[in-house]
């Protein structure tokens, strides 16, 4: 047991990827820790199974440099990962496929001009642009239609995000810089992330409840939380961490108004899985509609022998059935047949993230992990703290959030401790 868990604990609200970390963290600190969930842990991160198929929520991937990765490693999970097919890709052009390097796509003079872009874009600081829109920051360097086009495409493969005039540039830049280190996709799906945070925290001692719906955290004497659970439970606690999944959800926990700005709206993607009979798939990225079509198995370990597992995707969902339409097209275009497909499974307006930084305000402008006037009170996620995008966010803010629990329940704990003289 660690040393203090006699005390009252830090309470986790969500078991995601943030809330996981924070879990995880806070324990390893030398926190008691009780990390509570409505359904069960790993939220959009989850990996379902169906006819031997494993679906992530859609396709996520890992970034080298981010800081997941390095958050992820600190706590001992290392998934066995491998970096994505590209042999042979095509780009999608009115909905069908062309070799990457047709002149339809570039040509010499544009891909030149686009190779020197990506030139500057290596040395350019993210928080210099954040008072501009991607698209305002793209039209900046002055590029032939064409070149335009495929940076656009970039920035959505990278970002997930469709609507370039409502996302701030930092994000655009900080994206495309993480891409050229490189990025990777776990063997066994995201699920292995999920258990391997759950063990990390358990192994500190940290106390996990599913199907635990939390409604209300309030404020309490002698600077401790209150932790209210719809079966009429209440925990006390010296610190408690918000992991609630949106900045609404968050909201409706809180004890009073945070006082946070408009975070931004959600993103959304629409996302075909498709489980196939053969492994023949190949990448295509869409260039004049936000479209994306990626074999995730193989390599990865998520696919019966001889078969393949598929991701086709819009980012930015519409109507349901006019994006699944569209989607099957894709698919059928990039050769799979209806014959092909075992099993599919279709996320009309799955969320890929919880709010979107808008030009002026930036990552900078999100909401820090500790909420100002209340002591104690702590919020993770992926829309918290100005470090990274996507799930790098998601785990940077979880590891700021659970460090920052542990050492204020630290901190109650000495100074309610005996002999000691409160000022």
């Amino acid at each position: 047991m660690n040393e203090g868990n006699t005390a009252h604990p830090v309470v986790i609200v969500g078991a995601g990827l943030a809330g996981l970390t924070a879990g995880a963290m806070a324990a390893r600190a030398g926190a008691p820790v009780i990390i509570l969930d409505a359904v069960s842990p790993g939220g959009r991160a989850r990996t379902e199974s169906s006819e031997g198929f494993r679906f992530n929520r859609g396709p996520h991937a890992l970034y080298r440099g981010g800081a997941a990765r390095r958050v992820l490693g600190s706590l001992g999970v290392r998934p066995a990962t491998h970096t994505p097919p590209l042999r042979g890709s095509h780009v999608l052009i009115g909905g069908r496929p062309y070799p990457v390097l047709s002149r339809r796509v570039l040509g010499a003079a544009a891909a030149a001009r686009l190779t020197a872009a990506f030139a500057r874009i290596a040395v350019t600081d993210p928080a210099g642009h954040t008072h501009e829109s991607a698209r305002e920051w793209i039209a900046a360097f002055g590029l032939p239609p064409r070149a335009v086009i495929v940076m656009e495409a970039l920035v959505r493969v990278t970002s997930y995000v469709s609507d370039l005039d409502r996302m701030s540039a930092d994000v655009a830049i900080g994206q495309l810089r993480m891409a050229v280190r490189g990025v990777s996709y776990p063997d066994e799906g995201w699920q292995y992330l999920v258990d391997g945070l759950a063990a990390r925290a358990r192994e500190a001692g940290a106390e996990l409840r599913a199907g635990v719906k939390v409604t209300q955290v309030e404020a309490q004497a002698a600077g401790q939380w209150q932790v209210s659970l719809l079966t009429g439970e209440r925990i006390t606690a010296s610190a408690v961490v918000v992991a609630a999944g949106t900045p609404a959800a968050t909201r409706r926990l809180l004890p009073a108004d945070p006082g946070w700005d408009d975070p931004g709206p959600e993103v959304t993607a629409a996302c075909l899985d498709l489980g196939v009979s053969h492994a023949r798939t190949r990448f295509g990225l869409g260039l004049d509609e936000p479209l994306y079509l990626s074999p995730h198995a193989p390599p990865g370990l998520l696919a019966p022998e001889g078969c393949g597992l598929v991701h086709v995707m819009r980012y930015g969902s519409r109507a349901a059935a006019d994006d699944r339409a569209q989607l099957r097209a894709v698919a059928e275009a990039c050769g799979i047949g209806q014959a092909d497909i075992i099993v599919e499974r279709f996320l009309p307006q799955m969320v890929v993230v919880t709010s979107l930084p808008a030009p002026g305000t930036g990552l900078a402008g999100r909401p820090a992990a500790a909420i100002p006037g209340a002591p104690g009170l702590f919020v993770a996620g992926d829309w918290v703290g100005p470090d990274g995008w996507l799930s790098d966010c998601s785990l940077a803010s979880g590891a700021k959030a659970g460090q920052l629990a542990a050492r204020y329940a630290r901190g109650a704990r000495q100074a309610s401790a005996p002999g000691v003289v409160k000022a």
